[in-house]
Formats: structure tokens, sequence, C-alpha cells
């Protein structure tokens, strides 16, 4: 039975959720099985007949909820959306019991049924109230009607509408106050121009004029794009250095560079030992030669104990493959690797605005004779302008934005032991052959299933 209604009591650290060690895991927490054939969300969705865009929020609703679990002392109380994605997780009891409870929430988190009657219906009640009074404080925002009831008690802790309404504004289209006002920054090339040639006749440019007006909306407009690409990313690159090595491999290549780099630090710290008795590259095998003692105090390796347990899945641990290790790993390493980011949004704003610009530069383009001087100026922008629009419509992946963010904030790998992990993480599968060990391993771990690193004179299936 849960205790009593009481006063919310919060430290700063449960507060500023965001920085929680706590929340990350929950946040980061990957509640699908990427090899199930219906997966979690698949099958909450299915059952409850939800769409695929409710099913996601409820389980993020579900991820605050249980954060509020934790982080008070009473506990909290689920609305009904919220208790029906709790049940369906806890019908995965290996999932539910021996992965989220203890590897990311480190504790025990039960489900305590009403039992009926006036005092327990009031004590839940009351426990609700205090939930929503609790998601109001830790998280800034009122809840959201289609996942939590609304009782009139809680109006007075209710944000105002003045507050909440342009935070919405923005995230309906796709776009944020800072990203809006960078719009502005296309009125400095008109601005730059009439200064210096002492007016702007867009009807009658010269080629001059007309290279240093369109080639700066060019560079800016291109600007926005890349901004346009990272937005959904941007709470992740703040939050790099929160992150392990593991996550941030995934981040710059998949689930796959998470496990390359796993097996890297196994190999590294003498936990697997290569098997090459017939010398042929595809044939490689690998045996398990630490002990358990030594396992479980290896500070080398999060906790090295599941580790440990989880390689005790091996059929044969004097001798098994990269596939069956995987296979024997995959329950460790998904929850400490994986990193669940935001879908991207198109800006509203952006697409419009490259067609105005689009329209401007052939309505603006300059009637004069076209001689070597104009027309290498004429070459080099409309170059530019097919280079941008190559660019745009071939969106970088989620994988090559964070890579490039982690190549720009290096700070993120301070903790990263050695130059091997580190060219992983940077450079995903390009290069890891110049390692000796992938000279030895490749061939395993690039994206497009089982085929591996680059390797000179090696191709799928060598």
């Amino acid at each position: 039975m849960k205790p009593l209604h009481s006063k919310i009591l919060l430290t700063e650290g449960d507060i500023n959720y965001r920085e929680n060690a706590l929340w990350l895991r929950i946040e980061n927490y990957v509640i699908d099985d990427a090899n199930a054939v219906i997966p979690f969300s698949k099958k909450l969705a299915q059952t409850e007949k939800w769409t695929d865009a409710f099913t996601r929020d409820a389980i993020q609703e579900y991820k605050r909820f249980v954060y509020l679990c934790c982080i008070a002392e009473n506990g909290a109380s689920p609305s009904v959306v919220v208790d029906k994605v709790w049940h369906m997780h806890l019908l995965y009891t290996t999932e539910y019991w021996k992965n989220f409870c203890p590897n990311i929430l480190h504790r025990e988190l039960h489900h305590f049924p009403n039992i009926g009657g006036v005092t327990d219906h009031k004590k839940h009640h009351d426990w609700y109230l205090e939930t929503l009074i609790l998601y109001i404080q830790v998280f800034k925002q009122n809840p959201s009607e289609k996942f939590w009831r609304i009782p009139t008690a809680l109006t007075p802790f209710l944000l105002p509408d003045k507050i909440a309404a342009p935070q919405q504004l923005f995230k309906a289209s796709g776009t944020k106050i800072a990203p809006a006002a960078y719009y502005l920054t296309l009125v400095i090339p008109f601005i730059f121009t009439w200064l210096l040639f002492g007016g702007l006749p867009l009807l009658d440019l010269s080629a001059l004029q007309y290279f240093v007006l369109f080639t700066p909306l060019l560079f800016i407009t291109r600007k926005l794009v890349v901004m346009d690409e990272e937005r959904h990313l941007k709470p992740v690159i703040r939050n790099l250095p929160l992150y392990n090595r593991y996550q941030l491999a995934y981040l710059s290549g998949g689930y796959n560079n998470a496990f390359l780099l796993l097996v890297n630090d196994l190999e590294e710290n003498n936990w697997i030992k290569i098997r090459d008795t017939k010398k042929e590259f595809a044939k490689k095998y690998f045996s398990l030669i630490v002990d358990q003692t030594h396992a479980f105090e290896d500070q080398n390796f999060i906790q090295p104990e599941v580790l440990f347990q989880s390689m005790d899945r091996l059929y044969n641990k004097s001798k098994f493959s990269l596939s069956q290790l995987s296979l024997a790993l995959s329950e460790y390493l998904h929850p400490i690797a994986t990193v669940q980011t935001a879908p991207p949004e198109r800006d509203a704003i952006l697409y419009p605005v490259w067609i105005v610009l689009s329209a401007l530069s052939i309505c603006c383009f300059p009637a004069e004779e076209v001689n070597l001087f104009t027309g290498v100026l004429y070459g080099i922008f409309f170059l530019l302008w097919i280079i941008s629009i190559v660019a745009w419509q071939t969106k970088d992946s989620d994988h090559t934005i964070m890579e490039r963010a982690l190549k720009k904030r290096k700070g993120a790998l301070n903790d990263i032991k050695t130059l091997h992990q580190q060219a992983i993480i940077l450079h995903r599968f390009n290069g890891v052959y110049n390692i000796p060990f992938f000279e030895k391993t490749a061939n395993f771990f690039r994206d497009e299933g089982s085929c591996g690193a680059a390797r000179p004179s090696c191709s799928c299936g060598c």
C-alpha cells in the first residue's frame, strides 16, 4: 500500500530533470525490441486501437510518470492512458523486472491496484492530484488533456494559457523563437547592397550588385536548411557530455557502431581472445577468458556484472562468433547504448522563403550583356545555387549530423580512454581497418546486414 497523501518535497536535482541521470536513463530507454516481429509500441497500438502518433506520445507520458514515481516520496498515480501503457509494459515481465527496473530505474517499481471503497477512492484521488501538481512543478508545463484527466481542483496550479500558447504555436510550426528570429538576417544583404551602391534597383541590377545581393542570401538560406535538419537533435547535442561512450557511438553510427565499440573494449580489456587457427578471415572465433571475480571488479565497463551475466548466455564460451556475441549482449547493450531522439520536423517558414528568394533571383537577373567577368560571376553563383538545392533535397542522416557535432564538441570525449574508442565514435566504420584488432575481425559491423567495417581488398562475404 502506498503511503498517505503528503506535501511534495523535491530536491533541486529532481526538479532540474534534464540534468538528472535518472531522467536521462528513462528518456533514452528504448521500449521496443529491435528484433521483435511485433514491437511493444505496435502491440500497444493494436491492443488499444491507438494511432502510432498517439502511442508514441503516450509512451513519453508513461516515461514522465515513471520519473515522478521515482522522485516523489509517495510515488505517483497514473492516468487511464498511462496506466494502459504501464499494464502492457508489465506483461513483458523479463524486460520489465530484469532490465527496466534494475538497469534504468535502479529500483523496483510495483503496481498497486485500487482495492475499492470510499476511503481508497479518496486516497487515490489525492495521489492523482498530487501527481499532476508534481508534473507541473517538474516538467514546467500543464499535463495534456489527451493523456491526463484534469480535475477541477488542479485549476489553481495550472500554468497560464498566455505562457503555454506561444510554446504550442512554435511547436506546431516546427520552429522556435531563435530560429524564427534568424530569418531577420535575410534583410542584411539588401541593406548592405543598398548602402554599398547607394540604391537597390531590384529590377535593374548590375551583375556585381546581383552577385553581392544574392550570394549572401544563398549562404544564409543554406544555414537555415542546416538548422532545420539539426533542430530536433539540439537537446541531444546539448547533453553530449552526459552520455556514456556507447551512447556516443550509437549517436554517430547506430546500434552496430555501439556494438563495434563494445567488442573493441572487450578485446582491449582482455575479456575475449581471438581464436585464429585456420588463418581464414571469415572464420574468426572468440573465446571468453575473463573470470567472474575479475569481471565484477572491472571498472572499465558499465555494469560489468550485468555484462558478464549477459555473456553467460553464450552456448560455448570457448568458441563463439561475433553474431553469437551480438545476440548474447543485445539485452545488455540496448539499455546503455540506445538514445531516443525526437523525429525531424520540417520548418514551415523555410520552404516559402526558399521559393520567394528563388523567384526573386530569377526576376532580378541582370539584363546587361554578358562578358568574361560577369560570366564567371554568374557561373559561380549558379553552381552554388545548384549545390544548395541538391544539399537541401538530400538531407543528412541523424547519425551524420551527430558525428559532425561530436567532432565539433570533442570535450564530450574527455572520458574516452583510448584512441581506438575515439576513432570508432568519431569516424564510425570509416578507417577502423587501420586498428590492428579490426584488421582481423572486420566484415561484420556495417549497417546493411552483417557485412563489416571497411577493409582494403575485402568485400561482403570474403
